[in-house]
Parts: C-alpha cells; structure tokens; sequence
C-alpha cells in the first residue's frame, strides 16, 4: 500500500510540474508573495517543528528555518517565468516558483503519514477525519476533495475511505 501511495503521489507531482504549461500564470489578485510583517499567514498553512510554511510566501526564510534538505531538484518552470524548485525533507516535499528572481512556496506535499495538517490530518486517516476537522465546504473532483482559502487549497486524495494524499497549493489563478 505504501508504495502505491508512494506512486500516486509521485504521479501527482509530475502533474502539479507540468500543469500549466505554456501558460502564463500569475499569483491570484490580491496575493503579495514576500510581503513582510507581523500579520498572520492568510489560508491554509502547513506547519512542522514550528517552522509556518504558508503558500505564496518568500521561501528563503522559511529554508533557513528548515535546514538542509535531504534531495533537491530544479527545472525551468512550464507555469511561470523562471525555475521551480523542489526540496525533500523528512515526511514533505517543498515546491517553489521564481518570480522577479524570488522564489515563493508553491505547494506541500506530504509523502509519509509522519506529518500532518495542523488539524491533525496525515496519509492514512479516515474520509470521516478530513469531514470533522475541515467540514463539508468542499469541491469534489472524482476522489479529490479540495478545499480553497484565501489564496491556497488544501487537497486530500481519498480512496476507499482512506487519505491516500495531502497536498498545500497555491492558487494561481
């Protein structure tokens, strides 16, 4: 089961990757990546070890937060102007987008059930987990249940009554 889940995720990253490209996507209006200040992050936000990970924020403090990642990979980006990056801690990966040479976090992806979503929500847990702790204002698409705020979407892949993936977005358009 664990590599099954292992491949669907993998599957899902090549898409998250590849969705978009030729286009020219743009940050949702409204949403100012980097901007500085004592507000709290808006949205869904992941969080590990104290380090808030909120999507549309500039990445670079939140590396250093997080210390080296495990893997590291780097591609020209299909979606917007620049790179997109991707780094591998234990139980997550970090996906980034370049804008202005600044990179902003893109999406989180859960890989292991060693982390969850501050609600408390890993790999593995109950459909009926996900309904209590996120309600029923979601958007289902086949398996997908997605729920969107404030410039982010938190999505969980639900097969046979089991989350099979997290995954923090931001909402680009």
């Amino acid at each position: 089961m664990k590599r099954f889940s292992i491949i669907i995720v993998l599957s899902l990253l090549m898409s998250l990757l590849l969705t978009g490209c030729g286009g020219s996507a743009q940050p949702a209006a409204g949403d100012n990546p980097g901007e500085a200040g004592d507000e709290k992050p808006a949205g869904y936000v992941f969080e590990t070890e104290g380090v808030v990970i909120a999507m549309h924020a500039e990445v670079e403090p939140i590396l250093q937060k997080l210390g080296e990642a495990m893997e590291y990979f780097e591609a020209e980006s299909c979606a917007f102007q620049g790179m997109e990056r991707v780094y591998t801690y234990s139980g997550f990966e970090l996906h980034t987008y370049e804008m202005d040479g600044t990179d902003y976090v893109a999406a989180v992806v859960f890989l292991d059930d060693s982390v969850s979503t501050k609600e408390g929500v890993y790999l593995f847990s109950g459909l009926e987990d996900v309904l209590a702790a996120y309600g029923d204002g979601y958007t289902k698409t086949n398996d997908m249940y997605s729920y969107e705020q404030d410039g982010s979407r938190l999505s969980f892949l639900v097969e046979n009554d089991e989350v099979t993936m997290i995954e923090y977005m931001a909402v680009t358009e």
